[in-house]
């Protein structure tokens, strides 16, 4: 237990509970978690930004050509949005963004990509949530006479790219203690442009309205919770005050159109609503068609233009969903045959498996099984003989270092990869296969100890009775936002079973749980009735809204027999 936990109580008048659950994530005092904008990291201590700014400043001033080329995620479609909206606020002429075809192009700025952007006649490409690794593309590039403006968050290769400047955090550990999402690095680049052209009185000179950058910090807090970045207090204060915003009804009409769409509150709502709800709307564009679509969302001026867009990307997550489940029953048959659990990593393909579905399917074995997983499939850029895999983590496996092991021991057998600690993406030849699964179980194991491949549950501790209240809950909801690396609390406990039903189609359990004399409801998702009398569960308390009331509901994280 942290030994801290009543001083920390004490200054900031919080529970028992919440004072040893914050402490137990490196709270310390009242200023870890102080989330206001003040308290957030100047933009001085990532390298380049003051270079890459000015190139901007004098890309507004002389009307060039610019253009945002995103990442075909959530946090590359929010990074793209902003990028746009506040260049055309700061009085950019000609500003557009572009996003890659993942099957034709693959991921990043390509020379296949720059080449089809020719016509265009770019001055400047910005990159977003992307651009550390496309090192030919953007030799390219510059070749014809373009400048390159690479702002990312991934993992650097050895050798870097040759643009005009590079942001990055990943190069700046020391001078920039924060990990933030490529959307959060393209909102600190337009924090510095917004300073320099400040200085420069380029607002008053032209009789521009000065934007209020702040005002973007809606789509930061989608695209970070999204992209599954560590919360430190950086990333927290940004998510933070997004929410906020979005809670004092003072977001983009794109997100007030997909917290329609997907029946959220924006009164209430909260990182899990952005992660599980929102965020799937705008990946399934880019998984399964285009995330332009996502783009355009997420820049509409008004709800009745962002609907339309939306009214798309909820059409295309329906289908989402019906791929998703067909492919991860037959990768969850193909488990039950090779005695999965004997395994330290997880390699699996299917010919029918859909490209821009595999990282999702990843997702769910990782949940199932407790180890990392990559899920291949063909390439569909009219190269047959190419398998493009998803890897998925836990965390206490980097799985992007773990490809990079199996690179410099065999460095011809994987074509490309790139990613961080938790996904990573790469392609392999289809005849290497058995050849990479074999090398990705040995590197998974050799960077792991044996322990950590069991199916023990870190919890928060015990719950009284007079504890599981909605009291609780409000205070959880308080101190967030909760999320990677800062989780929201979990707790485990015995109760009495006093109903278990079936729901969902039978794919879930609704029950209701009682410890000594309180009764509550709870949900296990994902899971199958255990037909007990008692059981021991893992849970998060959470508040559950119907019809106008709200009632407590636990969340069954993992759910067994008790022998109490």
């Amino acid at each position: 237990m942290p030994e801290n936990w009543e001083q920390l109580q004490r200054e900031l008048n919080v529970s028992p509970v919440l004072a040893r659950v914050l402490s137990a994530r490196g709270v310390a005092s009242g200023s870890d978690v102080d989330l206001t904008l003040a308290c957030m990291l100047p933009p001085d201590g990532l390298a380049g930004i003051q270079h890459a700014a000015a190139r901007l400043v004098y890309a507004i001033d002389n009307h060039e050509r610019i253009f945002v080329s995103g990442d075909f995620d959530a946090d590359g479609a929010t990074a793209s949005a902003l990028c746009v909206s506040l260049l055309r606020e700061f009085g950019a002429k000609h500003v557009g963004y572009v996003v890659p075809n993942r099957f034709q192009f693959g991921y990043g700025l390509t020379r296949p990509y720059v080449e089809s952007l020719l016509e265009q006649n770019p001055d400047v490409i910005i990159t977003v949530d992307n651009g550390i690794s496309s090192n030919d593309g953007i030799a390219f590039a510059r070749d014809q006479g373009i400048d390159v403006i690479v702002t990312d968050h991934h993992l650097p290769p050895e050798h870097l790219p040759a643009a005009n400047v590079i942001v990055n955090p990943q190069l700046d550990k020391g001078s920039f203690p924060s990990a933030p999402a490529g959307v959060g690095v393209a909102f600190y680049l337009m924090v510095e442009l917004r300073r320099q052209l400040r200085n420069a009185d380029h607002f008053g000179k032209n009789r521009l309205e000065e934007p209020n950058v702040a005002s973007y910090l809606d789509l930061v807090a989608l695209g970070t919770i999204v992209d599954l970045v560590p919360l430190d207090q950086n990333n927290r204060i940004l998510v933070g005050n997004g929410l906020q915003r979005m809670r004092s009804g003072r977001c983009r009409p794109g997100i007030a159109a997909l917290c329609e769409a997907s029946n959220v509150d924006s009164a209430t709502i909260n990182e899990e609503d952005l992660g599980y709800r929102l965020g799937p709307r705008i990946n399934a564009a880019g998984r399964l068609e285009d995330i332009s679509l996502g783009i355009q969302a997420l820049i509409a001026n008004d709800l009745r233009e962002a609907r339309k867009f939306v009214s798309k990307l909820n059409a295309i997550n329906v289908e989402r969903r019906e791929i998703q489940t067909e492919m991860t029953d037959m990768a969850l048959r193909y488990l039950d045959t090779v005695a999965a659990d004997d395994r330290k990593g997880i390699c699996i393909h299917e010919a029918s498996f859909h490209e821009g579905v595999v990282g999702l399917v990843a997702n769910q074995i990782v949940t199932k099984l407790s180890r990392p997983a990559v899920v291949f499939a063909v390439a569909n850029d009219g190269k047959s003989e190419m398998l493009k895999g998803s890897a998925r983590s836990t965390p206490n496996v980097h799985i992007r270092d773990v490809l990079a092991d199996i690179d410099a021991r065999y460095p011809h057998l994987i074509k490309s990869f790139g990613g961080h600690a938790m996904a990573a993406g790469l392609t392999i030849h289809g005849s290497s296969l058995d050849r990479f699964s074999n090398l990705f179980e040995s590197a998974v194991a050799a960077r792991t100890p044996a322990e950590s491949f069991g199916s023990t549950v870190h919890t928060d501790g015990e719950l009284k009775p007079n504890e599981l209240s909605m009291d609780l809950v409000r205070e959880i909801d308080r101190w967030g936002p909760w999320g990677q690396e800062f989780e929201r609390p979990l707790f485990h406990g015995s109760f009495n079973v006093v109903s278990e039903v079936p729901v969902g189609n039978r794919k879930h359990v609704k029950l209701v749980l009682k410890m000594d004399a309180r009764v509550v409801d709870a949900i296990a998702f994902n899971q199958r009735p255990v037909e007990a009398p008692a059981v021991e569960i893992s849970y998060r308390p959470s508040a559950n809204r119907f019809a106008g009331v709200t009632t407590l509901q636990l969340i069954v994280e993992s759910l067994q027999p008790s022998a109490m």
